[in-house]
């Protein structure tokens, strides 16, 4: 089975997830519906990486993290990106109480979208209900994300070092 669930990067997922409090298993499900593990890739939108950052958020998490001089290419660095994206995760966790449905969801469409569907009523924002999340998209990237989380976690048993 774990030949089916890949673990790539795994000591630099392992070093940003202790750094930022993240579960790995988490950052590996991310990078594996984001890019299927590949650095070089490049969404229609422009996200780039592993962690598919989009360079306008890779350039306010840079500052964030004190890294001068940031170029976007550099989101195609695997270190860079997977330093950027899981800060940007532990970012969005602490914003949603821990909430990983919430936290995806706004990975994906974004903290703007979140909010507005919130506040209109237009999703609860809970687990149960992510068949109401308005984009498409996003409602099928919170459930292939939460479906590998899951599956990670049952196939390494939850535990990451091994």
């Amino acid at each position: 089975m774990r030949r089916v669930y890949p673990i790539h990067y795994k000591d630099v997922i392992t070093q940003y997830s202790l750094e930022h409090d993240v579960d790995p298993f988490l950052i590996t499900a991310v990078i594996r519906v984001e890019s299927r593990f590949r650095p070089q890739a490049l969404s229609a939108k422009g996200a780039r990486g592993l962690m598919q950052v989009m360079p306008d958020t890779g350039n306010w998490i840079a500052g964030e993290l004190g890294i001068e001089e940031f170029d976007p290419e550099m989101l195609y660095d695997p270190i860079t990106n997977l330093n950027v994206g899981t800060w940007y995760l532990a970012f969005l966790l602490r914003e949603y109480g821990g909430d990983p449905v919430r936290t995806l969801a706004a990975y994906n469409a974004g903290r703007g979208n979140v909010s507005k569907w919130i506040e209109e009523r237009r999703w609860s924002g809970g687990e149960g209900d992510v068949n109401s999340i308005p984009f498409l998209e996003t409602r099928e990237y919170v459930k292939k994300v939460l479906h590998l989380y899951r599956k990670y976690h049952e196939v390494y048993r939850g535990r990451w070092e091994e």
